[in-house]
């Protein structure tokens, strides 16, 4: 390692082809946050092996230096000079549901996180739902994806509110039916009591009460109640909530969330 370089920690979540032997990589780094970085002559690389590949917690050795390439859009990069690999995450290989539902968090945190700005909660947050997602059925990736999007918007400051009625301010338990009715724009339900024409996107309580605990316990603590399509469905107004409430967001969607959508 030269004197000018220092290692950090970083998670992969994006790589992209340039040129004929570099890649341009977006690391998650333990003490920098979000950052992009150039590989040079990385493809098919002894020297890098997996240590690349997408979810990969790696000890890269980064060269402070930032440099620009004409045919990046202006970007500032800073230079992967090695690599060594922590933790593979190869258990997600192991279904196609686990897979796009760390695809889903990948996405997630390049549109939703500041570039350069170290994000410790999230980066603990961001290793443990990869290892979760790792340890858990197939069935129940999109319930753990879930319970991301819902711990990223307590970090973002824009979580729904969960815990009663908007209008009458009952409790979850005091409510009739199974089923409350989702209002994106004020980020809550309403009972059936209160909006007889059923309005909004239904949600199961058993979806309402995971979304809580969700928020309450760590991502790997957390017993699911719900089915995978009463996730789906809360899924569905989760996206609807980013969009409203998070900035830049709503010109550029999540996409891969119709992956694990259509594996339920």
């Amino acid at each position: 390692m030269s004197e000018s370089s220092h290692r950090q920690l970083c998670y992969v979540l994006k790589t992209i082809p340039f040129k004929e032997r570099d890649l341009i990589v977006v690391l998650f780094s333990e003490t920098r946050g979000k950052l992009s970085a150039i590989a040079r002559n990385s493809v098919q690389s002894r020297r890098f092996g997996g240590t690349l590949d997408l979810f990969t917690a790696s000890e890269f050795e980064i060269d402070p230096k930032t440099i620009r390439l004409n045919e990046m859009n202006d970007e500032t990069l800073v230079q992967i000079l090695s690599a060594q690999a922590k933790h593979s995450m190869s258990g997600l290989s192991q279904s196609f549901e686990k897979l796009s539902g760390a695809s889903c968090l990948n996405e997630l945190l390049i549109k939703g996180l500041p570039a350069h700005k170290a994000s410790p909660e999230i980066f603990k947050l961001y290793g443990n739902a990869l290892i979760g997602l790792e340890e858990t059925a197939p069935e129940l990736a999109i319930a753990m994806v879930n319970a991301f999007i819902l711990k990223f918007t307590q970090w973002l400051g824009v979580q729904p509110s969960l815990t009663r009625c908007l209008a009458c301010e009952k409790s979850l338990n005091e409510v009739n039916g199974n089923e409350v009715f989702a209002q994106v724009s004020k980020g809550a339900w309403i009972c059936g009591n209160c909006i007889p024409e059923r309005g909004g996107l239904a949600l199961s309580k058993a979806v309402i009460l995971d979304a809580y605990h969700s928020m309450l316990n760590p991502i790997r603590k957390i017993q699911f109640v719900a089915t995978p399509k009463e996730h789906e469905q809360l899924l569905h107004f989760l996206e609807q909530h980013l969009l409203y409430f998070v900035p830049g967001l709503d010109k550029v969607p999540l996409s891969s969330t119709r992956f694990l959508k259509n594996s339920n």
